[in-house]
């Protein structure tokens, strides 16, 4: 028995050293792939940029159709008048996002035996 808990003082003693070494050779193991890490950064860079790019110009050009043309060559009444309908269409889209991420928090922060103005919270089960 005596054996026992001076064993497992000992482990208790060293848990920090070996943390400490587990740790250390995380961190070696990161710096020695950094250097091939960083050679593919750039190229990474450059291809996300291009992909963006591309989507871009794919939605512009979507976009561009959907407006039958280029929207230069709209009048002003029909640009204000879209780029309204569009603003407004935004808003409410953000207004049901906004009502989508509160009762998604709502159902994952519920508990069961809190109780609210509206009553106790309701469980997925």
């Amino acid at each position: 028995m005596i054996a026992e808990l001076l064993s497992a003082g000992f482990n208790i003693s060293m848990l920090p050293a070996r943390l400490a070494i587990r740790n250390t050779k995380n961190t070696v193991q990161a710096m020695r792939d950094l250097p091939y890490l960083m050679k593919n950064f750039s190229s990474d860079m450059h291809q996300s940029r291009d992909e963006a790019q591309m989507m871009m110009g794919q939605i512009m050009s979507r976009i561009d159709n959907e407006l039958g043309g280029d929207p230069a060559n709209l009048s002003k009444q029909e640009r204000e008048m879209i780029a309204n309908r569009e603003l407004a269409l935004a808003e409410q889209h953000v207004g049901h996002a906004l009502i989508n991420l509160l009762t998604a928090c709502r159902v994952l922060t519920a508990q069961s035996s809190r109780v609210i103005e509206h009553g106790p919270a309701e469980r997925l089960d």
